[in-house]
């Protein structure tokens, strides 16, 4: 039976609303999706694996849905950040851009591949704009228009043949590298991902290298 003086320690242990609270919420919630898996946790778990209350929960975010949402935002920051990295570097050819790109993301997602797992369909419906709630479209967005600048960049350089529109460049990329990450993430003998994008990335450039 729970006393008066452990309610009230339980109570105390809660952190209060704060500047912390988001970061603390996002850190559980990735945590408890990578255990349990999206539709296996509620806001209320959230909320007790973040020691926070479930009403500090829901001023922060409203909905899992858009707990999920900024999970997925901070991965497509991730991305645009290496996608204005690959375009600020003006003497690395596309290729070895693609390349390098591939490799950095092929990292990160090892790193977190047990949450990766349980999200990465649910990332790519957010992100894909299907549902609109959230910062992950605008997002989406801004690494897409990265992808075809640097398609462009490379067509404009006379590295990459113009048979195909810089979108539809940017749109095989975009295919091949969710393709590729979502082989992996159901791969139950936990391959390396680096490996795998290589050859993925190879597979693009065959197509889109120009050939004199």
């Amino acid at each position: 039976m729970t006393t008066t003086r452990s309610r009230q320690r339980q109570k105390s242990d809660r952190r209060t609303y704060g500047e912390d609270s988001r970061e603390l919420i996002l850190k559980a919630a990735r945590k408890l999706f990578a255990r349990r898996g999206l539709h296996e946790t509620s806001m209320s778990d959230i909320a007790q694996e973040a020691r926070v209350s479930r009403a500090t929960v829901f001023n922060q975010f409203g909905s899992k849905h858009l707990v999920l949402d900024a999970i997925t935002a901070r991965t497509l920051e991730g991305y645009c950040h290496l996608l204005d990295l690959a375009l600020s570097d003006e003497s690395a050819t596309t290729a070895d851009l693609v390349r390098r790109t591939f490799g950095e993301m092929a990292r990160r997602l090892e790193a977190n591949r047990a949450l990766y797992r349980e999200i990465f369909g649910e990332i790519r419906k957010i992100s894909m704009g299907l549902e609109a709630e959230g910062e992950s479209p605008a997002l989406r967005r801004k690494a897409f228009d990265l992808l075809v600048r640097m398609f462009q960049r490379g067509q404009t350089r006379g590295e990459l043949a113009r048979t195909h529109s810089p979108g539809v460049l940017a749109n095989a990329f975009d295919s091949l590298l969710a393709g590729a990450i979502t082989q992996w993430l159901q791969d139950r003998q936990k391959a390396a991902l680096r490996p795998l994008l290589q050859a993925f990335a190879e597979v693009l450039l065959a197509g889109v290298l120009r050939r004199d």
